[in-house]
């Protein structure tokens, strides 16, 4: 009888399983479940973060990773514990409503990671329902380095494993919330350049910005080609033409992770340049 390589991966597989019922023959056609890397601010302290991502509430929330603070008080351990709640083959529930590169639901494909932080972002009481960037008040304390050199050290670990995530899949919380207005975690501090500096995540060449600052110093991009370049790059808006709300939100998130020194949400000749040079580096060219 001819041994066919089918039928030897069937004999192999019975050898390896001896009584199981489970024949188990490895496919070629799948991939890893997890594409992004999403980095949140808890905005509590410690026993809180804990509290909130791992009891039910009402509004259920969880992640697969923490990092604590060491200055915290309710942390009371005397180094620095990286904390895990899910394992990373599993589900965790931290992107909530989002939105990046035309994929959603990000909670499906992503692994969550939250750092203890006491940011708080409010609007303004008198504001309209409908408020724009102006009437959030925001304070964002920094991370501390122990935080980081922590959060490096996971994060290489998981491009180990996952080694198809790419540049711009290192996304912020609030790069990714949909609408942009609910959630401005971990912050304009958060050091993303200091990870692209390590190996991890995208940033921009100072060459390609500064070409971009002199093509766009005498005629900057119009609204709509602002709202072309925002989408091009992964962030959800809304091709209107007018610089509404929904746009000025995008901007801002956009800001708060690669213009961090002025995030107020207004599109200016230094955000334009930052942002078609991301473009050129990691979406395959200048927008037409």
């Amino acid at each position: 009888m001819k041994i066919t390589s089918v039928t030897r991966l069937w004999i192999l597989s019975v050898f390896m399983t001896g009584c199981s019922n489970v024949i188990y023959i490895e496919s070629a056609n799948q991939n890893s479940r997890v594409d992004y890397v999403v980095i949140h601010a808890t905005s509590a302290n410690y026993a809180e973060s804990v509290r909130l991502l791992t009891i039910r509430t009402g509004n259920p929330v969880s992640a697969h990773y923490l990092i604590p603070a060491e200055n915290d008080p309710s942390y009371g351990h005397g180094r620095l514990r990286l904390h895990q709640f899910v394992k990373e083959s599993q589900r965790a529930w931290h992107a909530g409503i989002s939105y990046w590169a035309e994929e959603t639901g990000l909670n499906d494909r992503s692994i969550g990671i939250e750092i203890v932080n006491e940011f708080s972002c409010v609007s303004d009481p008198d504001a309209a329902e409908d408020y724009g960037p102006d009437a959030l008040v925001c304070e964002f304390p920094p991370f501390s380095e122990a935080q980081i050199e922590m959060l490096v050290e996971l994060l290489r670990g998981i491009q180990r494993r996952y080694p198809g995530i790419g540049p711009l899949d290192f996304v912020a919380h609030s790069d990714i919330a949909i609408p942009h207005r609910r959630r401005s975690d971990p912050g304009p501090l958060f050091p993303w350049r200091r990870l692209y500096d390590e190996g991890i995540g995208a940033w921009y060449d100072e060459e390609t910005r500064l070409v971009y600052m002199e093509r766009f110093e005498n005629r900057p991009p119009t609204v709509e080609r602002l709202q072309a370049a925002l989408l091009r790059l992964g962030y959800l808006v809304e091709p209107t033409g007018e610089l509404d709300h929904q746009t000025r939100f995008a901007v801002r998130a956009f800001q708060l992770h690669f213009r961090p020194t002025d995030y107020r949400g207004v599109p200016d000749v230094e955000t334009a340049a930052i942002l078609w040079s991301l473009i050129e580096k990691y979406r395959g060219g200048d927008l037409p």
